[in-house]
């Protein structure tokens, strides 16, 4: 039986290419990030996945624990690979996903199976070959992985092997958020000047010199690029006036059109608009937002990826026994009140010990008898009141 754990023969550092973000159509993408609400929406998605935990469990009779000794928690959490640290790993997979539609990840392994690192690879130089049943993937021309050897996570598909960038679905809204801000660019650098027409009055001659020299004196007080400033004074000569040909501001609803600018591309990128800094906001306090962005925003990303990774880091014979899952609690910063209440909540079902809560609140040291579980006793069957025992109650 071959060996699907062997590298290829031609096998080159995957790592070849990735440091270079920009290369093959980077157009669209340049265009795109200079938006603030593409900058903003893709960092945060990024930065917000990149900073929860990745924890590999194993079960261990009925009870799970996070495994800390196969090195999978090591290379998901604090080094996938000696160019880059856990978190630029896991930002720079969304980042190709919704700028590229596709991240691949090349896993590194010993000859016995063992995860030995993961090594993002450029998605521009991935090719998806389908043949049959039987996908492989050509990276750079050359090298030629099998399916097992590399972590495919897919952002949107119509034929379910190639990914969709979502910037690509959201191209018109972008193009014309793009048209906006360059408008807006154009009419401050002009110093708030609109375009127009230097036109003869009625009756007056002038020579071709003459419009050529009084052209050039509005393009040079009118243009900051030529040293103009704006509201200048300009001398057009006898015979010339000045006419406004271009869309003021206002009439072109330019602020209008950037702030809907906002909320369109939110909901391509599926983050709430209020996470865009935009004006607009249906939460009352933060831990609804926070659990709103949870919820719609990175609950799917997180349910991607775990999956993915999770079928092609573990073989088939140890899905049974264990489990790949992030931990969001990051994401629900709550405030002191709330958290107090939800602590207590949830010690008093036995849901956590006193010296799990120690851990969280960062407590300098343990407590003897902490590690404990308690529950309340308040609460009595009607049929069986504990007053109307006839013996004594004794705990085990």
């Amino acid at each position: 039986m071959r060996n699907i754990f062997k590298r290829a023969a031609a096998w080159i550092n995957p790592i070849y290419g990735t440091i270079r973000f920009a290369s093959a159509g980077t157009y669209t993408a340049a265009k795109a990030t200079k938006l603030s609400t593409v900058y903003r929406c893709v960092n945060l998605l990024s930065d917000s996945i990149a900073s929860l935990p990745l924890n590999p469990y194993t079960y261990d009779g009925n009870w799970k624990k996070i495994n800390y000794t196969d090195g999978k928690y090591n290379i998901l959490n604090v080094e996938p690979n000696p160019y880059m640290s856990a978190f630029m790993f896991k930002k720079f997979i969304v980042v190709h996903l919704l700028m590229r539609g596709n991240a691949y990840v090349f896993i590194d392994r010993d000859v016995r199976g063992k995860v030995l690192g993961l090594y993002l690879l450029n998605p521009d130089l991935v090719v998806v070959n389908l043949s049959g049943n039987t996908i492989t993937y050509s990276y750079n021309g050359s090298a030629v992985y099998d399916r097992s050897q590399i972590i495919h996570v897919i952002n949107y598909s119509n034929d379910y092997v190639n990914g969709i960038s979502t910037l690509q679905y959201a191209a018109d809204s972008l193009g014309i958020a793009y048209s906006s801000e360059s408008h807006a660019a154009n009419f401050w650098n002009s110093g708030g000047n609109m375009a127009g027409v230097l036109a003869p009055k009625p009756g007056a001659k002038m020579s071709s010199t003459q419009a050529k020299d009084a052209k050039q004196a509005v393009i040079e007080q009118l243009s900051a690029d030529l040293g103009g400033k704006s509201n200048s004074i300009i001398v057009l000569g006898d015979g010339l006036e000045y006419q406004p040909i271009s869309v003021n501001p206002k009439d072109s609803q330019l602020l209008e059109s950037r702030m809907f600018n906002v909320n369109e591309i939110c909901r391509f990128f599926g983050v709430p608009p209020t996470m865009a800094f935009s004006d607009s906001s249906k939460f009352s306090t933060a831990e609804q937002q926070s659990l709103d962005f949870l919820n719609n925003a990175l609950t799917p990303l997180i349910e991607k990826l775990e999956s993915e990774f999770f079928r092609k880091l573990y073989m088939p014979n140890e899905w049974d026994v264990s489990e790949l899952k992030f931990d969001a609690e990051n994401i629900m910063r709550l405030d002191a009140v709330s958290r107090a209440d939800y602590y207590t909540k949830i010690y008093q079902v036995g849901g956590i010990t006193s010296n799990e809560i120690r851990e969280k609140t960062n407590a300098p040291f343990p407590v003897t008898g902490g590690n404990r579980a308690f529950i309340q006793v308040n609460l009595q069957p009607l049929d069986n009141l504990i007053s109307e025992q006839t013996q004594p109650v004794t705990t085990p």
